[in-house]
């Protein structure tokens, strides 16, 4: 079982995905007859899935310790990198005049987004804080693979 904190973050990260997800299908939902509806929904859909991954891989920290260090670490910093696409995205529309549901939902996963990476930094432990999650033997197996 991985540790609180992982469990914790692994949450926080999967509510990301969930809410991404939601989003993509809300903004294919509410384009109007002169939008399309797979423009809105193609970025917050593909950052729902790489953050689903990203998740698993960080639930895998006992079983694999490299491969859980690397998607925490990744799923740490994909709420800023979506952040920056959906930001830029909400401000590339709102310049082309095009003001409605698509602008607001970017915008809005946006600040949600740097929410989330905020959330994510002050839940992680402090490194002379941190509990060491494996024993001598995993430590032993995680330098060998």
């Amino acid at each position: 079982m991985p540790p609180l904190r992982t469990i914790w973050f692994a949450l926080i990260s999967l509510s990301y995905s969930i809410l991404l997800f939601g989003t993509a299908m809300l903004g294919f939902k509410l384009t109007t007859q002169n939008e399309t509806g797979w423009g809105a929904a193609f970025l917050p859909f593909i950052l729902a899935v790489l953050s689903l991954l990203l998740t698993i891989m960080s639930l895998l920290l006992k079983r694999n310790y490299k491969v859980g260090m690397i998607g925490i670490h990744l799923a740490m910093i994909m709420p800023i990198v979506g952040a920056l696409l959906l930001g830029n995205r909400a401000w590339y529309l709102y310049q082309q005049g095009r003001e409605g549901t698509q602008v607001t939902l970017a915008g809005m996963m946006a600040v949600t987004s740097i929410y989330v990476f905020v959330t994510m930094m002050l839940i992680r432990p402090k490194k002379e804080d941190a509990p060491s999650t494996m024993d001598r033997d995993e430590q032993a197996n995680a330098i060998g693979q």
